[in-house]
């Protein structure tokens, strides 16, 4: 939030495709520590001191970030707004003052939505739709495996042969990749829907594949054959990049953009717990036990490669496309109530991928009109 607020309009997409590659490569770096520690006696106090230490420089760091010059505007403090974001703009004054006007526009139009209640939120069947939705698409970043991949994915290429630095990184490296590609290269051009559609049907056949390989070569004693193994290797990669280059931003990037004016703090802050608390502690509990248990590996990339597979018909069916259309434009297209409206939305995402339809967003923009006169 911090980044879309003071970055120009020019580059706040590749702002925050920086900030997930830096995700990224925050993993490959603890990737390469846990490697050279696992074995070491003190191997887990190093790397608990490395996360304390880096904690201890951002939280210094952050004493030194000021206020953004949207916060300070709405406060009414908009000479110090103005000369903050006029430094941000490296000197250019004429350009600040517009930025600055514009963000007094949306401030006020703010103002005249309101904020929503809890109330409204679960008792209005357009905004709960929409709500839901987004919670559904945070849940299923997550619950598709990634996390289990990223903490386990030692646990999984020791199980299947898999040793040594390459080994330890090379999914990293493959997230991080995918990641640029999407963000940078894919995102405003390929689309929203068509990233999230399509990586998670690569998800899916990835993990699909290397779980039945994993299952139907295992000898029993913990060790698959070294062709084997290295298929399921391949796979993990492939699902890795898979991720990166779709549901490891766009979801974040999908929330912010479909929620509407009225109900976003709330809408984005429950999306965030659903992801940060039920989606994120299910995955953490129920993947070692996998992996330690009957399902074993194998088991375990099929579960997820299953999930996954679910997830495709919905992304299709209920993620309407986003890119290059203004929030007037995306609000409608989520107004559905009931299953006669819930049927009109799947086929409106099923031929054009426009939810509702475009045609609904004029109809209501020409209604606000019509109000306003």
């Amino acid at each position: 939030a911090y980044i879309a607020e003071v970055a120009p309009a020019s580059i706040r997409g590749a702002m925050v495709g920086i900030y997930q590659s830096n995700v990224c490569l925050a993993i490959l770096a603890a990737s390469v520590l846990n490697y050279y520690d696992h074995g070491m006696e003190i191997g887990w106090r190093i790397s608990l001191g490395v996360q304390t230490a880096l904690g201890l420089a951002t939280a210094i760091g952050l004493a030194f970030v000021g206020d953004t010059p949207r916060f300070l505007e709405s406060v009414g403090r908009s000479d110090e707004a103005l000369r903050i974001l006029t430094r941000l703009r490296d000197g250019d004054g004429a350009a600040a003052s517009a930025e600055l006007a514009t963000v007094r526009a949306e401030l006020e139009e703010e103002r005249i939505a309101g904020n929503a209640t809890w109330g409204e939120v679960c008792g209005s069947a357009h905004l709960r739709n929409v709500v839901l939705l987004g919670c559904a698409v945070q849940l299923f970043q997550i619950m598709t495996g990634i996390n289990a991949m990223v903490s386990f994915g030692g646990t999984l290429f020791e199980s299947v042969g898999a040793v040594g630095l390459a080994s330890a990184v090379t999914p990293s490296i493959s997230f991080f990749i995918g990641n640029a590609i999407g963000s940078f290269g894919l995102v405003d051009r390929a689309g929203r829907r068509s990233l999230l559609v399509l990586g998670m049907a690569s998800m899916a056949a990835t993990m699909l594949v290397g779980g039945i390989v994993a299952l139907a070569t295992d000898p029993g004693d913990g060790r698959l054959p070294e062709g084997a193994g290295l298929v399921v290797v391949v796979m993990i990669i492939g699902y890795m990049f898979s991720f990166g280059v779709s549901w490891g931003f766009g979801a974040w990037l999908y929330i912010s953009e479909v929620m509407p004016l009225r109900v976003r703090g709330k809408a984005v802050g429950l999306c965030t717990a659903v992801n940060w608390g039920p989606a994120n502690v299910l995955s953490a509990f129920i993947t070692p036990a996998m992996i330690a248990g009957p399902m074993g590996p194998g088991g375990t990339l099929l579960f997820f490669g299953v999930i996954s597979a679910f997830v495709v018909p919905f992304a299709l069916l209920c993620l309407p496309e986003t890119r290059g259309r203004s929030l007037e434009e995306i609000t409608p297209m989520f107004r559905f109530s009931g299953c006669g409206e819930f049927r009109r939305f799947v086929a409106g995402n099923l031929r054009h991928g426009t939810g509702m339809g475009l045609d609904a967003a004029k109809a209501e923009k020409g209604a606000s009109k019509e109000v306003a006169i």
